[in-house]
């Protein structure tokens, strides 16, 4: 007889999973990108920024790839290489396409003005929400796949992006109250934008991750967000 499928179990402990490697991965690799780009060497600018992004994304994929080993022994799962690929594979890929695609964004609305006229921490929300949710959706997509199947890929997604998004629009909506408004007097002094960036990153990747870890968790007990097989039922 199975034991219990307890959904708060998974919950916490896909979040420190996730918590752990991938926000880990990203502060470590931004650390080391922004330590080599420091150091006193003949090289070009261009080079020299290069350079930091692989090493940023050399972290991300390390860390993408332990965080996928480790949600298959959350899960249970016989495929761990399966599961590192698609953590590996998907998380870098992500954080580095939302990364350069905000980058052309801000360019566009906030330093040359082709958008509306709106405050700034107004443009860096709607950026970045959904940039956070896109990150946390591709990497519940890629383990659900792996996992399962393209039936699991589509909820783990759907549910992952949409935790992330949410958690990551909550943080900066206290941040805000708190007074670290981003584009405020003096918020590059305070480095406001990054702030609030790394901590709404740090609420998503655990919103994200429990998402996860609910869902994975689930497979091997047969439910899935309180669904029962048919024999349970009958039970």
């Amino acid at each position: 007889m199975n034991p219990p499928y307890n959904p708060s179990q998974f919950a916490i402990r896909g979040a420190m999973t996730t918590g752990l490697w991938l926000f880990g991965g990203l502060l470590l690799g931004f650390v080391a990108a922004s330590t080599f780009h420091g150091l006193p060497m003949h090289m070009t600018e261009s080079r020299r920024t290069q350079i930091s992004l692989l090493i940023i994304l050399v972290a991300l994929a390390a860390s993408g790839f332990a965080w996928g080993r480790a949600n298959a022994r959350l899960a249970g799962a016989t495929g761990f290489a399966r599961m590192a690929w698609a953590g590996g594979l998907s998380f870098g890929p992500a954080v580095i396409l939302a990364a350069l695609t905000l980058g052309r964004l801000e360019v566009a609305l906030i330093e040359r003005g082709e958008g509306p006229d709106i405050p700034v921490h107004v443009a860096f929300t709607l950026l970045f929400v959904p940039a956070a949710t896109f990150v946390a959706g591709m990497g519940g997509f890629a383990l659900g796949l792996a996992r399962e199947g393209f039936r699991l890929a589509c909820r783990s997604g759907l549910y992952s992006g949409l935790a992330g998004g949410m958690a990551f629009l909550l943080v900066n909506l206290v941040m805000l109250q708190l007074g670290w408004r981003v584009g405020a007097p003096g918020a590059a002094e305070r480095a406001t934008m990054l702030t609030v960036m790394m901590a709404g990153s740090l609420g998503a990747t655990l919103a994200g991750g429990a998402a996860i870890g609910v869902l994975l968790g689930g497979v091997d007990k047969r439910y899935v967000l309180g669904e029962v097989s048919g024999e349970n039922q009958a039970n």
